[in-house]
C-alpha cells in the first residue's frame, strides 16, 4: 500500500552534487536537487519567481556600465544610478528620471552655479562649472542631455575600478584609483552636483591679522600671535592666519595690552581663538576667544601649550596617494588604501568629515592616521562601520577600536579575527548585526557576526552546502534585498543570477539560481513603495548586443488581483486600459518570441503552438484583452533529491511515486509534473471541477503521474507559463519494492 512522505520545507536550497547522499543531514530534508527560477522565501516555501520588468535600454552598449544605490531620507524615494562611462542617470520606482519639461532659458546675465539646468536651441544642458556670459554648448561649463533625460557629467570614463561609494545623509562619497575621492550630493531628483571632496577645513582662515604693540615700559620680550576662526554653529576651527610679531615687545599688561586685529570674514564665525609664542619658539599655545569685534586685547596671558592651533594636513596630494576605499564610524570619515599606503587608514576629525588637521600634542578629536600589520599583505580592500570599524584585507577581517570606548589618536587597537582574505571587487553586504562578504578568489561567501563564545567575530562558508553553484565561477556583483524576503543576490560570472535566502536567526541558508535569456551583469537592491526592489542590468542579444536596466516585479499576489499581479515575464511591459488586440511600444524585443498572459488567460508561453513574436515593435493576439503582460517567457524548476531517510535503508530500494500531492499558496493549477524533466505531464482539472487551471488556488492539489519503479523516486516540478506557483509542500504516495 503506498505511504505518504512529506518534504515540508525548501529552506535548504539546491544542494551540491557531492550531498546527494548525505541523508543524515538536516539540509537533505529541506534541501533540493534543482532549484531553479524558484526562489526561497523566508518561511521555507518556494515560488517562481516573478518577472523583470523592463526598465530602460543603457545609455551605451559598454560592458562597463555598474548600478548604484542612493537611500532617500524620505520613504520610498531611494534612487537608482546608472554610473556609465563619463555620465550618471538616475531611476526611480522603476522610471528613468526626466525634466518636466524644457529648463529656462540661457541667461547672459546669471551667475551659473554647477548643477543649474538651462536651455539653449532647443537643448537641455546642465552647468559642469561655474559661469558668466558662457554660451552653451561650451564643453568647458555645459554638458548636453539627451532630451528630456536627466544625466550629469562624470570624469569616470572606467566606472568599473570604482572602488568605494559611501553614502552618508545627502552626500555619497565615491574613491577610484585614477581620481581624487569626490563627492555625489543630492538636492532634488533633478539637481545633483559631483565635486571633489576636500580635505581642508569648511571655515576660510583669517586674514590680515595686525598687531598693534603696547606702548608701555619695563621688560622687552619677542612675542608672536596667530588666530584662527570657528565655523558659526558647528564649531569647527580654521587653519591659523598670518603670523604677526614683535622682536622687542614690551611685557603687555592690563592697562597696557597688545592690540590684535584682523579683517572681517567672508563666512559667517562664531567666534576667534588667540594663540600666543613666547620668545618665538614656533609652538603657539591658546590665550582666548574673541566674539563679536575682529579685535583682541592680550594683557600679558600667559600661553596654554597643551591647546595648540590645528595643523594643516593634506594627505591625498597626488595620484599615489589617493584612496580607494571609504567609511564613515564614529562621526568620523575614513578613506584607505592608497598605491604608496596599501595597508593605510586616514580617519577625519570627529564631525567634521572634510577635516584632517591635527594639533600638537594631540587631541582626542584629531585626525588619526594608522596600518594594518599583520603577518603577510594586509591591504585594505573593504571599511564597514559597525559597532566597531570592520576593516577587510587580503589576509584577514580586523575589528579596530573597542564599540565603549570612542576611537582616538590614542586608542587605536586593532585584532585580527579571521584569516580569510576579501575580494578586492565585491563589497561586504550587512544584514542586521551580520555581514556576508566574498572570499579573496571569488566564489566562497562567508557571513561574518560577533560571537560570544570566541568573544570575538565568527563566520561560517555559506557556500558548503552548494559548491556546485561557484566551483570554477566567480561572483562579481552582490547586494541584499530584506524585504519581502532576505535575499542576498549575486551575479556569476557566466550570467546567472544566484541568489542565498539567509535568515541567521533561525540558522537557515539557502542557494537557488536564475536564468535569463540573456546575462545578469549588474544586481542592486533599491529600497521603493512596501518593498525592496531588485534591479539588474541584463545582457540581451537583440539585433546584437544590447544592455537593459530591468526591476524585478512584486511576487504579491493582492486579493481579487491575481490577473494584474501575475507577472512572470523577463523584460516585460504591462498594459491595462480598453480590450484590445494590438500592443506596441515592444521595439526591444523586437524578433523576440515573447509570452503573453491576456486578463489572466495564458494567450502563449512562449513555447506552444500559438507563437508570437515581436514585428515592428508589435505584437497581436488573436482576442482583445485589457490586462495584459508580455516578455521573455520564464521556465522555473523545482527538484526534489532521491527518497532516502538518515538510519534507513531504502536508499537501494526500487520505488514507485504513482501519485502525489502539492501544497500550493495563490498558485495557478497550469504547471507539469513528473519523475524527471524529460517525462512530464500536465496538470489536468478534475471533471468535476469547473475552476480554470490559470485561476488562483490555495490547498492541495493531486496528480497521478505516468511512472514505474525507479531508484531515485524523486519529483520534478515545472511552471512555464506565465503564472504563478507557490509550493508549501510535495507530498509522494511511494510504494517501495525490492
Amino acid at each position: 500500500m503506498p505511504e505518504s512522505v512529506i518534504q515540508r520545507s525548501f529552506a535548504s536550497g539546491e544542494l551540491a552534487p557531492a550531498l546527494h547522499a548525505r541523508a543524515d543531514l538536516e539540509q537533505y530534508v529541506t534541501g533540493a536537487r534543482t532549484c531553479r527560477n524558484f526562489l526561497i522565501m523566508r518561511e521555507g516555501a518556494v515560488a517562481n519567481r516573478p518577472g523583470f520588468r523592463f526598465v530602460g535600454e543603457c545609455k551605451t552598449a559598454s560592458s562597463n556600465v555598474r548600478l548604484r544605490r542612493y537611500n532617500s531620507a524620505t520613504p520610498n524615494e531611494s534612487i537608482l544610478i546608472e554610473v556609465g562611462v563619463s555620465y550618471l542617470r538616475f531611476y526611480k520606482n522603476g522610471a528613468r528620471i526626466e525634466l518636466a519639461g524644457a529648463a529656462a532659458a540661457w541667461s547672459a546675465v546669471v551667475n551659473y552655479v554647477p548643477g543649474d539646468l538651462v536651455s539653449q536651441g532647443g537643448v537641455n544642458y546642465y552647468a559642469k562649472a561655474a559661469s558668466l556670459n558662457q554660451v552653451p554648448p561650451n564643453a568647458t561649463f555645459w554638458h548636453p542631455l539627451d532630451g528630456l533625460i536627466y544625466e550629469i557629467p562624470t570624469t569616470y570614463t572606467t566606472p568599473g575600478l570604482i572602488g568605494g561609494w559611501e553614502q552618508s545623509g545627502n552626500v555619497i562619497v565615491i574613491t577610484h584609483r585614477l581620481h581624487d575621492p569626490r563627492e555625489l550630493v543630492y538636492f532634488t531628483d533633478t539637481n545633483w552636483v559631483l565635486r571633489l571632496a576636500d580635505t581642508q577645513p569648511n571655515v576660510e582662515e583669517p586674514t590680515n591679522l595686525v598687531l598693534t604693540p603696547n606702548a608701555g615700559a619695563g621688560a622687552v620680550a619677542r612675542v608672536a600671535y596667530v588666530i584662527t576662526a570657528a565655523a558659526l554653529g558647528t564649531f569647527e576651527e580654521s587653519l591659523v592666519s598670518n603670523v604677526v610679531n614683535d622682536a622687542a615687545n614690551q611685557v603687555p599688561t592690563v592697562d597696557a595690552p597688545n592690540l590684535l586685529e584682523w579683517d572681517t570674514p567672508t563666512d559667517p564665525v562664531e567666534e576667534w581663538y588667540v594663540y600666543k609664542d613666547v620668545n618665538e619658539n614656533g609652538v603657539f599655545g591658546y590665550i582666548g576667544t574673541a566674539k563679536g569685534a575682529e579685535e583682541f586685547r592680550d594683557g600679558g596671558i600667559d600661553p596654554d601649550y597643551s591647546v595648540t592651533p590645528p595643523l594643516d594636513r593634506t594627505p591625498f596630494v597626488s595620484a599615489t596617494t589617493r584612496p580607494h576605499v571609504a567609511t564613515h564610524y564614529q562621526q568620523r570619515r575614513f578613506y584607505a588604501q592608497s598605491v604608496d599606503n596599501p595597508e593605510g587608514i586616514e580617519g577625519s576629525r570627529v564631525g567634521f568629515f572634510n577635516n584632517f588637521g591635527r594639533s600638537s600634542p594631540v587631541q582626542d578629536d584629531d585626525a588619526v592616521t594608522f596600518r594594518i600589520v599583520g603577518r603577510g599583505y594586509m591591504a585594505v580592500r573593504h571599511m564597514l562601520g559597525l559597532k566597531r570599524l570592520i576593516v577587510f584585507t587580503d589576509g584577514g577581517v580586523w575589528p579596530v577600536g573597542d564599540p565603549e570606548t570612542p576611537l582616538t589618536p590614542s586608542s587605536l587597537v586593532a585584532d585580527q579575527q579571521t584569516y580569510t582574505g576579501v575580494s578586492a571587487d565585491v563589497p561586504p553586504v550587512v544584514i542586521g548585526n551580520s555581514v556576508i562578504y566574498l572570499q579573496a578568489r571569488g566564489s566562497i561567501v562567508f557571513d561574518l557576526r560577533f560571537d560570544q563564545q570566541v568573544e570575538g567575530l565568527n563566520g561560517r562558508d555559506l557556500t558548503l552546502f552548494a559548491s556546485h553553484l561557484v566551483d570554477g565561477h566567480q561572483i562579481e556583483c552582490m547586494d541584499y534585498q530584506e524585504t519581502p524576503h532576505p535575499i542576498v543576490w549575486c551575479c556569476r560570472s557566466d550570467g546567472t543570477l544566484l541568489g542565498l535566502t539567509y535568515v541567521r536567526e533561525q540558522n537557515v541558508w539557502g542557494w537557488h539560481r536564475h536564468d535569463t535569456a540573456g546575462d545578469f551583469e549588474q544586481v542592486c537592491v533599491i529600497p521603493e513603495a512596501g518593498e525592496d526592489y531588485v534591479y539588474a542590468i541584463v545582457n540581451r542579444d537583440v539585433g546584437g548586443s544590447v544592455r537593459y536596466i530591468e526591476r524585478m516585479a512584486s511576487r504579491t499576489i493582492r486579493t481579487g488581483f491575481f490577473n494584474l499581479d501575475s507577472f512572470f515575464v523577463d523584460s516585460g511591459l504591462s498594459y491595462d486600459g480598453a480590450p484590445a488586440t494590438v500592443f506596441s511600444g515592444l521595439d526591444h524585443l523586437e524578433g523576440k518570441r515573447v509570452a503573453v498572459l491576456g486578463d489572466g488567460d495564458i494567450v502563449t508561453d512562449g513555447s506552444d503552438a500559438v507563437e508570437l513574436t515581436v514585428t515592428g515593435g508589435s505584437v497581436t493576439i488573436p482576442v482583445a484583452k485589457s490586462r495584459v503582460h508580455i516578455g521573455l517567457p520564464i521556465t522555473a524548476d523545482l527538484e526534489t533529491l532521491d527518497l532516502d531517510v538518515g538510519g534507513s535503508a531504502v536508499r537501494d530500494k526500487q520505488k514507485r511515486v504513482g501519485s502525489m500531492y502539492l501544497i500550493v499558496d495563490k498558485s495557478s493549477r497550469s504547471f507539469l509534473v513528473g519523475p524527471d524533466s524529460a517525462n512530464l505531464t500536465p496538470h489536468e482539472i478534475s471533471s468535476i471541477d469547473e475552476t480554470p487551471t490559470a485561476d488562483e488556488h490555495t490547498g492541495l492539489v493531486e496528480m497521478t503521474l505516468k511512472t514505474g519503479f525507479n531508484l531515485p523516486g524523486r519529483i520534478f516540478v515545472r511552471q512555464a507559463d506565465p503564472l504563478p506557483l507557490t509550493i508549501l509542500g510535495i507530498v509522494p504516495n511511494l510504494i517501495v519494492g525490492g
